[in-house]
């Protein structure tokens, strides 16, 4: 697949305020009102400035996180009060200096963290200041071990975009303009039992099956269409706003999305609404080009475009807490002019194993995982 590159509900107010240190009481402004400062309308410069942290700074989960604000350098102007808000959420507040507070980010999910101060100065004015700062993984992520139980024919035709496992079949979802396909495959054997093309227009990305129901995602053109999963007749088309599609998969409530990037996009079933979104890092980083995905026992076993790697995402923090090394899957002498990058997870969850596939690939790989997901 081609690739290009928030809410998120963070829950913090019972991790922040065990642990801030520094300055008293809740404010109350004086008289309960005040005219904004907001940038770009201010009648004056600002007094005070955030001394710490620094925009877009980079923290480790378990990381404490100090917060600072001061005067600007002679001014007279007195400061009343101030409010810190941390992920959109009231968590501390100062009569007196020093105006700056600290707090600890051990339970907070990995990703963009927005940090924002209210000063109230003492003649009813307010000013404000708002920055982010990243949040790293703390974890290094496992290496999984696998063995490889069966090798099986793959279609050399199919650009896998999406697999499924499903009564004993595999269900693909194929792209490239004019290529395009949802196919009910023979497992044994490589052969669809049944396909549908899409139009020549359409390339045809990331499926899953939910409800009955075959989801399909498109690359650009912002649609993705519903299947009956028996017939395959098309029974609805959904739209989002994500510039692209790349993987689907659902936990049984939500289904999953991928557009390239390091977010995951939990969407609504019925309207294909965005619910949240979740932000990826392990522990050197973003971890973006998510491709296909595939939920596997409370976690998202994503592909990483380009890459013959498989990684495992903890949904509730986005946290990578492992990965799988598929270099050397394919053998050298497999490998034809038209071969392409590794791609296609899908779970059997009675045998407990994995298929997986690539693009253009001869072969499918069944595998056992040898440690704990």
């Amino acid at each position: 697949m081609p690739a290009t590159g928030k809410f998120f509900p963070v829950i913090l107010i019972y991790v922040l305020v065990s642990v801030f240190t520094g300055c008293g009481r809740n404010p109350v402004n004086s008289n309960g009102k005040g005219s904004n400062i907001r940038h770009g309308q201010r009648s004056r410069p600002k007094i005070t400035k955030i001394i710490q942290p620094e925009q877009n700074q980079v923290f480790t989960i378990g990381d404490a996180v100090i917060v600072q604000v001061d005067k600007v350098a002679d001014t007279v102007q007195a400061i009343d009060s101030m409010e810190f808000f941390v992920g959109g959420s009231k968590v501390h507040g100062c009569l007196e200096e020093p105006y700056r507070f600290e707090f600890k980010t051990k339970n907070i999910p990995v990703g963009t963290l927005s940090i924002r101060t209210v000063v109230w100065l003492a003649d009813s004015l307010r000013e404000y200041h708002n920055l982010e700062v990243i949040l790293w993984s703390d974890i290094i992520p496992d290496n999984l071990p696998y063995k490889i139980e069966n090798v099986y024919p793959h279609d050399k035709k199919a650009y896998t975009q999406g697999l499924i496992y499903e009564d004993g079949y595999l269900y693909e979802g194929t792209g490239q303009y004019n290529e395009s396909s949802l196919r009910k495959v023979e497992i044994k054997t490589g052969d669809p039992v049944r396909l549908t093309m899409l139009a020549g227009e359409i390339f045809g990305e990331g499926i899953t099956i939910f409800n009955e129901r075959i989801f399909q995602l498109t690359y650009k053109s912002q649609v993705g269409f519903v299947y009956d999963k028996e017939s395959f007749k098309r029974i609805q088309k959904v739209y989002y706003q994500n510039k692209e599609g790349w993987g689907l998969t659902h936990d049984g409530t939500h289904l999953i999305m991928s557009d390239g990037s390091n977010r995951i996009y939990y969407m609504d079933p019925e309207f294909f609404t965005e619910i949240r979104q979740l932000e990826v890092f392990d522990n050197k980083g973003p971890v973006s080009r998510l491709n296909e995905l595939e939920y596997i026992e409370g976690k998202i076993f994503a592909n990483i475009y380009g890459k013959d790697e498989i990684v495992i995402i903890n949904p509730e923090s986005g946290k990578i807490t492992g990965k799988l090394n598929m270099k050397g899957l394919l053998d050298e002498a497999d490998r034809h002019s038209r071969i392409d990058v590794f791609n296609g997870i899908a779970w059997d969850a009675e045998q407990r194993v994995l298929y997986v596939t690539g693009k253009y690939w001869p072969s499918l790989f069944e595998i056992s995982l040898g440690g704990s997901i």
